[in-house]
């Protein structure tokens, strides 16, 4: 039985620090051990809310804002929004020691839908992620598309500009589970040696 708990998110954070030269550990543990809501990450789950109440997809298309908790979501173009249902599916897999939870926030066949909200676009930023990896793996899925969602804060309070849209299309390669195996184990060794991350638990 598996021995700690981590989401596709907190791998990928683990990745970046074992990437930087100079990220600071503490931040890392901290990313590790919990999680707490800061004024940065409310946009954020405010517009994944907001898109959840767009279903049917086919019905919104020429919606030209979004509400949700208290933020506003403003359209500034012509986007293309996916027309299957933005309902999270949760799934884990276990990697060694460690169970890895991923949600979705679309899933048809085999083909996985995630949204992001940002400030900004890096597009090898998201290449380079394992999250879409995990997410195949663990769904035993063969496509993975982001639609990454460009915004800026505006002057009145709580509303927000969306500017751009990103579509960027993944895809299963021969080598995908054993590129996700190999990142767990790095991370239940430097788990083993951080006794505040070894004390995680299986959720």
């Amino acid at each position: 039985m598996p021995d700690l708990y981590f989401s596709v998110s907190q791998l990928d954070r683990f990745r970046e620090w074992e990437e930087s030269e100079d990220e600071d550990l503490s931040d890392l543990i901290s990313a590790l051990t919990g999680f707490t809501e800061t004024p940065d990450t409310r946009p954020g789950k405010a517009f994944h809310r907001a898109l959840e109440t767009m279903i049917p997809f086919a019905e919104a298309q020429n919606l030209e804002e979004i509400k949700a908790d208290g933020f506003t979501f403003v359209f500034r173009g012509d986007f293309d929004l996916p027309l299957v249902p933005m309902v999270e599916v949760k799934a884990y897999k276990t990697y060694g020691n460690l169970r890895i939870g991923c949600r979705c926030d679309g899933l048809s066949g085999t083909h996985i839908i995630d949204h992001k909200a940002s400030t900004w676009f890096h597009a090898e930023r998201y290449m380079k992620k394992y999250a879409w990896r995990y997410y195949l793996d663990i769904f035993k899925a063969t496509s993975f598309t982001w639609h990454i969602w460009e915004m800026k804060e505006t002057d009145d309070p709580g509303v927000w500009w969306v500017e751009e849209q990103h579509v960027l299309e993944q895809f299963r390669y021969p080598n995908l589970t054993l590129d996700c195996t190999e990142l767990a184990r790095r991370m239940s060794e430097f788990a083993a040696q951080h006794p505040e991350v070894a004390t995680r638990k299986v959720a």
